[in-house]
């Protein structure tokens, strides 16, 4: 939440300026509101009051229960209970409804000539050890310790019904199980008897384990088969006339008679190569070795004709006798699957018996574990010490009516801050600035005087540094404000409200100006409740009213001449009926030229523009107008109608002047202790001289 007056997005935005703000706010709120505070307090104190006076007699009694040992039993035969967060478990059980009620039972079952009380349980677990501490506050002292007993006798008693509900509901369920699996198990074992009555199982399985040698010894030859046949297909020539590699080798393992003829070549080529060297081809050795070379390749190729004739003979021979073997193999393929499947058909039925048998076997020991359940005591709280005798608790009244007092004062802080919060009373120069557009030309301290006195006017040497510095801080920044090219002339004063100090500021405006040597003349122009005559302290008529209505009356009949050099006022006059008329007349028109001719600055003091019209009437005669603002005082809803309302008759405020200003407040604060010692130095001068021109200035 951005506080009031300080803008976060601000580079200059410090912390500690926004704290002091907040507490200075606070302090105001308090110091108008204290009584809000006052009320609450009392109030608090008060109900507390009423309350331990109206207050009966209360009884308390003790009681302590405890977490006891337990005796190791077999795993799976103890009832257990859910041990995270016992402690707070075991507590929630004590204080529900049900047990509440069966001790309420207990105890009117027992003791029916006691009369029935509330009761207040608490209960905590110790500090130092696993027990539970209890305690039972009533009016009635017997009712409140046999209330006290007769809950722990419940809590325990509902606890163990609660346990044994739990092994019961337990106990059953498991029976079902046992039944349904005994059902399963005797459906199995029949189905097992039917189908090893159809199916002789030793047979099935020495079939099944014959028919799986064979067929692995069947796709052994299939595959060796298979193999030669690759082997065949794979020979044969490289080109029209030469042999592969592999073909060369099986004709030479094959006939014997085709190597000799092959090496008969080869050392003919030899020959013939050996006596190329030195003979001619045409020599007849040469021709001879030729024709000799060239018969045994004739014969060469008889044996290769005559031996791929018989390789293909049998690659023929050994494709038929692998397809004979692939339906001698599938034959057998359906016999082994035929075997197999009956043989895991028997398997699956007694895999199923197995695992039915064994899920009831553990049932089985479930129930024998759950009837030493039942047969043993397995609750791990008892009773330490039943409830004491009730004795009377004492009454701190007075610590109950400080706590009342707290409380009214928490709350009337509260109700001060809220309506701090919706309270929309301007505070600062900073509040102004955040919610409207005009500048503020001045902030006036507050001045504290004589009680039934009213504030003395500035005068020539007054010691009162603040306020006169704040006063001529407006006069310059009229002296200086531009309005086209030309200072105002016509200065016109008004407010929201009435009593924001606009009669004391115009006053004392008025002579600021007069000192700076301006012929000055300030007019109270509040027709119906005009002041200006007692800050003077001269007479209120003939005054502006008397003057307008009369033709024959002069300005100088009106003027009064003060005791400042160059200022004159004219006071309202006579209230008179119709005041709003009077500012409208050609009449006041021409009074207001003779003004502008005769003085350098005119002054008017207006009333409030919620309180009457006559100033948004007036306010478009004016060069500026400087709207009177009350620091704590003023609201900005207020502000924003007379704003509004002067808007609509075309008149723009020119600027701000705030009025009784805390210098306490962090916006002053530097100025009021740095400041204030070099002007009062100033003041106390020794030459009269300067502090003449001081004053003067």
């Amino acid at each position: 939440m951005a506080i009031s007056g300080f803008n976060s997005q601000d580079s200059d935005f410090e912390w500690s300026e926004a704290l002091r703000s907040f507490y200075f706010r606070a302090r105001m709120s308090l110091s108008r509101l204290w009584w809000v505070v006052v009320i609450c307090v009392a109030i608090g104190v008060s109900v507390k009051w009423y309350q331990q006076s109206q207050r009966r007699p209360e009884y308390r009694s003790y009681a302590l229960m405890v977490i006891d040992g337990q005796v190791s039993i077999p795993e799976g035969a103890r009832y257990q209970e859910v041990f995270l967060n016992f402690f707070g478990t075991q507590i929630k059980l004590m204080n529900s409804q049900q047990v509440r009620q069966m001790a309420e039972q207990r105890v009117a079952a027992l003791y029916p000539e006691l009369k029935k009380v509330p009761v207040y349980v608490s209960i905590q677990q110790s500090a130092d050890a696993s027990a539970f501490d209890l305690s039972a506050v009533g009016s009635e002292p017997k009712y409140t310790q046999q209330y006290l007993d007769a809950l722990m006798h419940e809590f325990l008693a509902y606890k163990e019904e609660r346990r044994n509900q739990t092994t019961e509901k337990v106990f059953l369920t498991v029976m079902e199980k046992v039944l349904e699996k005994q059902e399963e198990i005797e459906a199995l074992e029949e189905e097992k008897l039917n189908f090893q009555r159809t199916n002789n199982i030793v047979f099935i399985t020495e079939q099944g384990s014959n028919a799986g040698t064979y067929l692995a010894e069947l796709n052994n030859r299939r595959a060796e088969l298979r193999t030669e046949i690759r082997i065949l297909n794979n020979m044969g020539r490289n080109d029209g006339q030469e042999l592969d590699a592999l073909t060369e080798s099986k004709l030479s393992s094959l006939d014997i008679g085709y190597e000799k003829a092959k090496r008969q070549v080869e050392q003919l080529k030899a020959e013939r190569d050996e006596f190329s060297i030195y003979m001619k081809p045409a020599h007849p050795k040469i021709r001879r070795l030729n024709q000799e070379i060239e018969r045994q390749a004739n014969l060469l190729n008889i044996y290769r004709r005559q031996t791929l004739g018989q390789l293909d003979d049998r690659r023929k021979q050994l494709e038929a006798e692998l397809t004979n073997l692939d339906e001698i193999i599938a034959e057998w393929e359906v016999k082994a699957l035929k075997y197999s499947t009956l043989l895991a058909e028997f398997d699956r039925l007694n895999s199923r018996l197995d695992s039915a048998k064994t899920v009831h076997a553990r049932l089985l020991s479930s129930i024998e574990s759950i009837d030493i359940t039942q047969n043993t005591h397995q609750e791990t709280i008892s009773v330490l010490q039943h409830a004491s005798q009730a004795q009377e608790v004492p009454m701190d009244t007075n610590k109950q009516i400080v706590l009342g007092g707290v409380m009214g004062l928490l709350v009337g802080c509260g109700i001060l801050a809220l309506l701090s919060m919706l309270d929309t009373r301007v505070v600062s120069a900073e509040d102004i600035g955040a919610r409207f557009s005009p500048p503020v030309l001045g902030v006036i301290p507050l001045q504290v005087s004589k009680k039934g006195s009213r504030l003395q006017l500035l005068q020539p040497g007054d010691d009162r540094v603040m306020f006169a510095e704040s006063c001529r801080n407006i006069r310059s920044s009229l002296l200086f404000m531009d309005l086209d090219g030309q200072r105002p002339q016509v200065i016109l004063l008004t407010s929201a409200v009435p009593a924001e100090g606009k009669s004391t500021l115009a006053s004392n405006l008025s002579i600021t100006l007069a000192f700076a040597h301006s012929k000055t003349l300030l007019v109270d122009a509040d027709l119906r409740r005009g002041r200006v005559h007692t800050e003077f302290d001269i007479d209120s008529k003939p005054g502006l009213a008397e003057l307008i209505e009369d033709p024959t009356m002069n300005m100088e009949d009106v003027t009064i001449h003060t005791d400042t050099e160059n200022l004159d006022v004219i006071p309202c006059g006579d209230y008179p009926e119709r005041p709003g008329e009077l500012l409208l007349s050609q009449r006041f028109q021409q009074l207001l030229q003779e003004m502008r001719d005769k003085y350098d600055y005119v002054i008017f003091d207006c009333p409030p523009v919620l309180a009457t019209d006559d100033t948004p009437t007036f306010a478009t005669k004016a060069d500026a107008v400087l709207f009177m603002v009350r620091s704590n005082s003023t609201r900005s809803g207020q502000i924003k109608s007379s704003l509004d309302i002067l808007e609509l008759r075309g008149v723009a405020v020119d600027g701000f002047v705030l009025n009784f200003v805390d210098t306490r407040q962090p916006s002053h604060y530097y100025y009021y202790n740095r400041y204030n010692d070099y002007y009062n130095y100033r003041a106390k001068g020794k030459d009269p001289k300067a502090k003449a021109k001081l004053n003067a200035s």
